[in-house]
């Protein structure tokens, strides 16, 4: 394997989810849909650290998917499930009209696709990608946002009820990471579909040949591992610790505990059974709570899901408590 990991197959990081790769990690690449990252705030700052390490996509490929991307959202404004609506748009949009049937523009959305020439099928499958990782970056980034308002009401109720009850000190105004919202899983949104079009993408960027043939994946997804496990001939639960202390941000000790982690996973990785359950302690006091498990997968399906030959694949679940 090869530092840095790939945080998979997420366009959106949330807040959640970048604390809990910076708790394990010095470093990530990852893939924003995106050709630069003036729409991802919270990540300029690890980009600019070389901690987050961006694949983006050119401004070529991205003009098309962006000016589909406005339409369809046009669209789902509109239809509201009612045929008539849709047909009614197709009236005054430019983009629709090209195509002159409502079968065509069915099968858009839905990701069906005429037969044509090598290059254009292969430019076409790029663009349904992009699009697709497109709207799920911005349902996650909605789910997120909607997360935090909950939560917000919550912490504001909790406080309520406490000063009702004469408690003098109700509630924190900062959460812990990984406590900060009620956040669903959304790996276990249109899991393969996530990672078909994230790998497609990244195999376009030719990124494996800058950084080799047999990265760390990493996720923060549950249900991605679980839908691996599903549709994988062969999988070795290399490591696996549901608690684990982890060192926080601004703890000195951080760097040199990670790059000792990131060592123990590689040789957890080739079969080093004597590691299986045991990772580098953290014994001083700035420390959160995580968990982390690697496993390695192999098979046909799973290969050709990630577009990769080699075996096996080595993915990382971590996370905080």
């Amino acid at each position: 394997m090869t530092d840095p990991c790939i945080f998979f197959p997420f366009s959106h990081i949330s807040q959640d989810q970048l604390d809990a790769l910076q708790a394990f990690f010095s470093s990530f690449i990852f893939f924003p849909a995106a050709a630069d990252l003036k729409h991802h705030e919270r990540l300029l700052k690890p980009a600019g650290q070389g901690v987050a390490i961006p694949v983006l996509s050119s401004g070529d490929d991205l003009s098309s998917v962006n000016y589909t991307f406005e339409q369809y959202m046009a669209w789902a404004k509109v239809h509201k499930g009612n045929e008539h609506n849709l047909r009614s748009l197709l009236k005054d949009n430019p983009y629709f009209t090209s195509d002159s049937d409502l079968f065509a523009i069915k099968s858009q959305i839905r990701g069906i696709t005429k037969k044509s020439e090598p290059d254009q099928q292969e430019q076409n499958v790029l663009h349904q990608d992009l699009l697709f990782l497109q709207m799920a970056k911005q349902c996650d980034q909605e789910n997120e946002s909607i997360d935090l308002q909950l939560g917000n009401i919550d912490k504001t109720r909790d406080r309520m009820f406490s000063t009702l009850m004469g408690e003098e000190d109700p509630v924190d105004d900062v959460l812990p990471c990984g406590k900060r919202g009620r956040t669903a899983d959304p790996g276990a949104m249109m899991t393969r579909e996530r990672i078909k079009a994230w790998s497609r993408c990244m195999i376009h960027s030719n990124i494996y040949r800058t950084i080799g043939q047999n990265p760390l994946f990493v996720t923060t997804s549950g249900a991605v591992i679980d839908y691996l496990e599903t549709i994988c001939s062969d999988v070795i639960n290399a490591l696996d610790i549901n608690l684990i202390k982890v060192h926080e941000n601004e703890c000195e000790n951080k760097t040199g505990w990670q790059q000792q982690v990131f060592e123990q996973l590689e040789g957890a990785a080739k079969g080093d059974a004597g590691r299986q359950n045991d990772l580098l302690e953290v014994n001083d006091e700035c420390s959160v709570s995580g968990q982390i498990k690697l496993s390695l997968f192999s098979g046909n399906k799973i290969h050709d899901l990630f577009n990769l030959k080699y075996e096996p694949i080595a993915v990382c679940l971590i996370g905080l408590k």
